[in-house]
């Protein structure tokens, strides 16, 4: 989506003299049959479309575009996560000193969150606001064998934990 990012990526992967190709799409329409061993969607990257069924045309455009045992692994906050912990506003110090508030309303019946991000940079504030869908673990799980994964398990982390009461993370492994 974002030209500055791809262009960021570039830049790194030379640094790190790795060869990348940087492809700017809508991942609705991204689709390249039978061609990738491994697909990645971490830190909530996937959920913002208002309608659902784009989430699933996503699902379904990355399916087709891992080779037959080839893996998607898919990270988002968890709707019993968010249910468990949440807080409609918080603050927090970016890495480089800024200050980040962040206001959350639930919306639409517990299927979507709305948020709104205000960062301060030099006595301004910025803010922008954007809305993603919740998903369940079970919600997920369902929607990823719908489109055609025939192996898919639930974690609370990265690190392989159990999607469990103390998970705080979503994280799908599905096998094609």
């Amino acid at each position: 989506l974002s030209t500055a990012l791809l262009q960021k990526a570039r830049d790194r992967a030379r640094a790190a003299q790795v060869e990348i190709e940087g492809v700017q799409q809508d991942m609705r329409r991204f689709v390249r049959p039978e061609t990738f061993d491994l697909a990645i969607s971490i830190f909530t990257s996937f959920g913002y479309f208002d309608d659902r069924r784009d989430d699933l045309n996503v699902l379904r455009n990355i399916h087709q575009s891992l080779r037959k045992g080839a893996t998607l692994v898919i990270d988002v906050l968890g709707k019993e996560c968010l249910a468990r912990r949440f807080l409609p506003t918080t603050s927090e110090e970016l890495a480089d000193g800024r200050p980040r508030v962040e206001r959350r309303e639930i919306v639409e019946d517990w299927t979507r969150v709305r948020n709104q991000w205000t960062i301060i940079e030099e006595g301004e504030a910025t803010t922008f606001g954007f809305e993603t869908t919740i998903y369940s673990g079970q919600e997920l799980k369902d929607r990823l064998f719908e489109v055609g994964f025939g192996d898919v398990r639930l974690f609370g982390g990265l690190d392989g934990s159990e999607y469990g009461v103390d998970a705080r993370r979503l994280v799908a492994i599905a096998r094609k």
